[in-house]
């Protein structure tokens, strides 16, 4: 590899960015960098690839730094011309994607995903090529296995990555969560089944307490998921409503 300045309009990005369908200017983040490529100069170059065909360079790394430099009105880029290509390329644009801190739950999870595909020996050769844990990769590809109506709520930022995590890991509570999403109910449910940290803001709970090594508490907790089953609700709405009705 090696560093030379390139002329803007000599760049194209190239199709193994992974990033390279998203329209630059759009979130905040491409505010950040234009306004600090403003004001200071580039300290990390962009990474190219000659195209013999075209004659012109593919931008493989970088694309934020560059759109935000052709904005700021620059001729010519630092730029690490390198060779790779295809699969290798684009394994490369993932991983500098990948530690940045910007991106979503899912938009990491799905590119974790296409950094194991694209890389031999799936999970163990992506940990060894790029020094992750076997366990990060296995939990952020856990993520992907979550129902829609799941990820959707991941996407409007009501599931966090470490909640999400927890409860890819307990399916037997996913269709209940669904359930409760739908009807506006998820971070409470989500508290209930343990898989949230704390109480969310403006959230008022009232916690139970039943210790299976007492008989008593054994038996109410039973009669309670009885009742509850035979009324098609969880334990906690069914304790719910009878408080409401006592209360009224």
């Amino acid at each position: 590899m090696k560093l030379k300045n390139i002329p803007v309009e000599l760049i194209d990005v190239a199709e193994e960015n992974v990033r390279k369908d998203q329209i630059f200017g759009n979130d905040k983040n491409d505010q950040l960098m234009k306004e600090h490529l403003s004001k200071f100069d580039l300290l990390q170059p962009v990474v190219v690839r000659f195209d013999d065909e075209s004659r012109r360079y593919k931008l493989l790394i970088g694309r934020r730094r560059f759109f935000a430099l052709s904005t700021k009105g620059v001729r010519e880029v630092p730029a690490v011309i390198t060779e790779l290509e295809g699969a290798e390329a684009e394994a490369a644009s993932l991983f500098e994607n990948l530690i940045r801190k910007d991106l979503s739950p899912l938009e990491k999870a799905r590119m974790v995903k296409k950094l194991v595909d694209s890389t031999k020996g799936g999970i163990g050769g992506a940990s060894a090529k790029y020094g992750l844990p076997k366990s990060t990769i296995s939990e952020w590809l856990s993520i992907l296995t979550l129902p829609q109506p799941l990820q959707e709520q991941i996407e409007k930022g009501e599931i966090t990555s470490y909640e999400a995590i927890r409860i890819a890991r307990r399916p037997e509570i996913h269709d209940r969560l669904v359930q409760a999403a739908a009807q506006s109910r998820l971070q409470e449910e989500m508290l209930a089944a343990g898989v949230k940290r704390g109480a969310p803001k403006g959230l008022l709970t009232v916690r139970l307490v039943f210790d299976p090594r007492k008989k008593s508490d054994k038996k109410i907790w039973g009669r309670l998921n009885e009742k509850a089953s035979q009324n098609g609700v969880q334990v906690t709405d069914y304790v719910r409503n009878i408080v409401a009705k006592h209360v009224h």
